[in-house]
């Protein structure tokens, strides 16, 4: 029966290991002196190679040496030199352990690549590409614009409101009958820009107040001064209180709460300077303002920006906040600050002949008066409300001090801002102790507040301010692109409490300002009491610009002179900034 022969080759050298293989029922081991041919099997031995048990030797028998002239030898390859071997079957099996290459051998065959070695070579041929990638962006980089000066670029918003209210006969015969209104609460514009790399400015007025336009903020900042950071001159939001300098078009509810539209001084005409740490976890702003505003009125905007008198009329103010948490990972969705502020007022006074009287701006002498509406409005003539106890002008006065002789006043503030994802947590205090000739008086109020968002969206934090900004929705409602991701906006609900406390002693009584004599004579008090207002609000933010609100108001007064009674007001707001 005819016998197999395998051939194997490889390079170097070629060993033919002739391989016996006995078919069925032949002998296992034919004699060496065997005539018919043997499979031969071609193995690499390089030159100095060691004969070592082979593994297949056992199972197909003896393994031979042969002469490399038997075997066909590639053209290329050098001519093995080696001499035959008879290789007998020893009791174990045999292999072939290469000696060393020599330099020829591995110019010929390259050794495999350790994994280390491959990755080597891939990093080497990365960094190059990338070297030339960049040399080829900077190479084809246009050279940077220089800013032209002056820049300028406009901004706005307005807000419609609309308010029915229902009160009880006891709140109508106390602070007035209330009446439903639909006006616009805001409507400004704005310009802002820089006039060099670090000297900012801004213009803005309202159209929506008495006084058509009135100012606003209206300043000029210098920047990045050592240690001072930037100072700004102008008239502007004092430092003081997160309520206060939260932006208007980023309000939680349609207004603030009952502290701040009664006690904070606002926006005046100043100079200040504000400043952060180098990690941007705390910041502080203090300033110096002339004190009156409309009037030489302590409190409010002053609106037409202007304070005229040569009586007292500095102020000082400063706030500082600093983050106890803050989550770089996910910026300003995780942190909780915590701040307080200062102010200190003397009082002013245009001491000039007929000042106060019928037709005449200022007030002969210095004078505190504080006084609120629940948290709305106030809807109509905000410059002349009404006095305590009428509503014709628009919503009602329901706690008022009365105009009273002062001199000086110590304003204290602190707060605490937490957001938690979705959750945004809010608590102000804010007292005001009043000095005056017949004694002093501590006028106090705070406030809580919640808020959550339905679609999960949360407020853009400012470091820089300490405040909380704008809510940009996940997605808009009906985007106008009609590949735009379709959603509902984003949705909020929130509720607060809040509360003031304005009553004065007996020993204001003769003090008070009469209007008819222009004299501080009077003896009323009749605004004194303590206001709760619970106010609940839903906000559907359409996008980034545009939201309509609704709040539900509750208001309960205790008024020092008539007694308990409540009101509930329900009021709207749609909004569009730019």
């Amino acid at each position: 029966m005819p016998r197999t022969t395998y051939h194997l080759t490889a390079w170097p050298l070629t060993v033919a290991a002739l391989l016996t293989v006995p078919w069925p029922g032949q002998a296992q081991s034919p004699p060496a002196s065997a005539a018919w041919p043997v499979p031969a099997m071609q193995m690499p031995v390089p030159p100095g190679s060691q004969i070592q048990p082979f593994p297949i030797a056992e199972q197909y028998g003896p393994l031979n040496v042969v002469q490399p002239q038997q075997l066909p030898v590639p053209q290329h390859l050098p001519s093995p030199q080696f001499a035959p071997q008879q290789l007998p079957l020893a009791p174990q099996p045999y292999y072939v352990q290469p000696a060393t290459a020599t330099e020829a051998d591995e110019a010929l065959v390259p050794l495999p690549l350790t994994d280390a070695e491959r990755l080597a070579d891939l990093e080497a041929k990365f960094d190059d590409i990338a070297q030339k990638l960049k040399a080829s962006v900077e190479k084809e980089k246009p050279a940077p614009k220089k800013e032209d000066f002056p820049t300028f670029r406009t901004t706005g918003f307005l807000q419609l409101d609309s308010a029915l209210y229902a009160q009880t006969p006891e709140n109508i015969a106390t602070v007035g009958d209330a009446q439903d209104g639909t006006g616009f609460r805001r409507a400004r514009l704005a310009v802002q820009g820089k006039v060099a790399e670090f000297t900012a400015y801004q213009i803005e007025m309202d159209f929506a107040t008495a006084g058509r336009p009135s100012f606003f903020d209206c300043y000029v900042e210098q920047s990045n001064i050592p240690f001072l950071g930037a100072v700004r001159i102008g008239h502007f939001c004092q430092p003081f209180s997160v309520d206060s300098l939260t932006g208007f078009r980023n309000l939680t509810f349609l207004e603030r709460s009952l502290p701040f539209l009664a006690l904070v001084p606002f926006r005046k005409t100043g100079i200040s300077a504000a400043n952060q740490s180098e990690d941007q976890m705390t910041q502080w702003t203090y300033s110096l303002y002339r004190t009156g505003g409309f009037n030489n009125a302590p409190l409010g905007d002053t609106r037409s920006a202007t304070d005229i008198g040569d009586i007292g009329g500095y102020s000082f103010a400063t706030r500082a906040t600093h983050l106890l948490h803050y989550d770089d990972l996910v910026p300003d969705r995780y942190l909780w600050h915590i701040g307080g502020g200062y102010t200190f007022a003397m009082l002013g006074a245009n001491d000039a002949v007929g000042s106060g009287a019928s037709g005449n701006i200022g007030s002969p002498r210095p004078f505190y008066q504080a006084r609120t509406t629940p948290e709305f409005g106030p809807l109509g003539f905000s410059e002349f409300p009404s006095s305590f106890g009428s509503a014709v002008n628009g919503t009602p006065i329901f706690v008022d001090t009365g105009r009273y002789e002062a001199t000086n006043f110590n304003m204290f503030g602190l707060e605490s801002v937490t957001q938690w994802g979705p959750w945004g947590v809010t608590a102000e205090y804010i007292g005001t102790q009043v000095n005056t000739p017949w004694g002093s008086v501590y006028y106090q109020g705070g406030y809580a507040q919640a808020a959550y968002r339905l679609t999960g969206e949360n407020r853009v934090y400012d470091k820089k301010t300490g405040t909380l900004g704008k809510l940009v929705p996940y997605t808009d409602f009906i985007p106008l692109k009609r590949d735009g991701i379709c959603g509902w906006g984003a949705w909020e609900v929130a509720a607060r409490w809040s509360v003031i406390d304005l009553r004065n002693p007996d020993s204001f009584d003769g003090h008070y300002y009469v209007a008819a004599t222009n004299s501080y004579t009077g003896t009323s008090k009749a605004g004194n009491g303590v206001l709760n207002d619970t106010t609940h609000g839903i906000t559907w933010f359409l996008n980034t610009h545009t939201k309509i609100q609704a709040n539900w108001i509750h208001a309960m007064l205790d008024n020092t002179a008539g007694g308990p009674s409540t009101a509930d007001l329900f009021v709207s707001r749609v909004q569009v900034d730019y």
